[in-house]
């Protein structure tokens, strides 16, 4: 069976232009300034072509770029964040470029069931993720019940006769609670 490629001019170009093309579509010039430019390198690449080109390049670029971003944002946003959600940035940018491979019109059915195996490892990789998540919520309402019940025995047990040392007690509890919240 022959399979669906779909190659333009640009496609064809040596990589050396090709790669030009690809700097300048970044740059943001025109697809008639880019077209003009490859005629003087004796390329004659109507500006519709690389336009057809530019459209899908931009596209998977700007794609890949807002997924690295998001990877970005969410491993610098707090340094203490839980491993699990820079996993899930992971897995969404992995995602992201599983899925442009699985558009891509030059991949083959064995290649395309390759790339269907690494999404189902991705989404049992995810609710691994989920499913650390949901111990760590658990494990940090333990840790709240076990810092209310403490305050609570404060009171209970040494509140009545040293009301200061228990006030104190309980501010340290508190702290030590919002300091753990953080953490976790």
């Amino acid at each position: 069976m022959e399979k669906n490629r779909s190659h333009g001019k640009v496609d064809r170009l040596p990589a050396k232009l090709k790669k030009d093309v690809e700097s300048r579509l970044l740059e943001g010039e025109t697809y008639e300034d880019i077209s003009s430019y490859l005629k003087e390198q004796g390329e004659d690449i109507s500006y519709s072509a690389v336009g057809r080109y530019g459209r899908g390049f931009l596209k998977r670029f700007e794609s890949v770029r807002v997924a690295k971003e998001f990877a970005k944002l969410l491993a610098e946003d707090n340094i203490d964040r839980p491993a699990t959600e820079l996993h899930e940035a992971n897995n969404l940018l992995a995602s992201q470029l599983i899925m442009e491979a699985m558009i891509d019109d030059d991949m083959d059915a064995k290649e395309k069931a390759q790339v269907a195996k690494s999404i189902a490892t991705l989404q049992r990789a995810q609710v691994s993720n989920e499913k650390l998540k949901i111990d760590a919520r658990k494990e940090q309402g333990a840790v709240h019940t076990a810092f209310r019940l403490f305050t609570d025995k404060i009171y209970t047990e040494i509140g009545e006769k040293y009301p200061d040392i228990a006030q104190k007690l309980y501010e340290l509890a508190a702290e030590t609670e919002n300091e753990m919240a953080k953490i976790t």
